[in-house]
């Protein structure tokens, strides 16, 4: 299992809206078992029973075709 700690950051944009961030540290995401790349469509689900975040790789059916 890879494991790093990190922190949930709060910030308010000029309009008024609230965006938090979870920094990912790049020895975590540089890691070859790291599963997730830039661009990857995430589902984050909040298990308040047991307090943790799963944050899974979307599965995109659509498949690119190359030219």
């Amino acid at each position: 299992m890879l494991q790093a700690r990190s922190y949930l950051r709060k910030k308010i944009h000029v309009s008024g809206n609230e965006y938090y961030y979870i920094h990912v540290p790049a020895k975590l995401a540089h890691d070859s078992q790291f599963p997730f790349k830039e661009g990857d469509e995430l589902r984050i689900a909040v298990d308040t029973t047991r307090n943790r975040m799963i944050i899974e790789k979307m599965n995109n059916k659509k498949k690119k075709n190359k030219k």
